[in-house]
């Protein structure tokens, strides 16, 4: 996207904002809820337009596999979400 939104104008660029979450994830008659998609969820709102916010047991399962700048938000308190997650 960051490649795309180089040559086309402000009003016409996409910036995507992830978030990144491992953990229980419900389907049930084409919904998808659960904590898995609470905090993914919770997690995208916390990122800037065109990156990615992963919760910390997904960053190591990852961590030097991608090569990725990344930087530690620390403890995020979310919405709805009774404990702290590092971010």
């Amino acid at each position: 996207m960051a490649e795309r939104n180089s040559t086309v104008t402000d009003d016409r660029r996409i910036e995507f904002r992830i978030g990144i979450n491992i953990g229980d994830v419900i389907i049930d008659e084409g919904d998808v809820f659960g904590d898995g998609v609470n905090i993914a969820a919770r997690l995208e709102a916390l990122a800037n337009p065109g990156s990615v916010c992963i919760v910390d047991s997904a960053y190591r399962q990852t961590e030097g596999k991608v090569p990725v700048n990344v930087a530690d938000l620390g403890e995020q308190q979310l919405k709805n979400i009774a404990r702290p997650v590092r971010v």
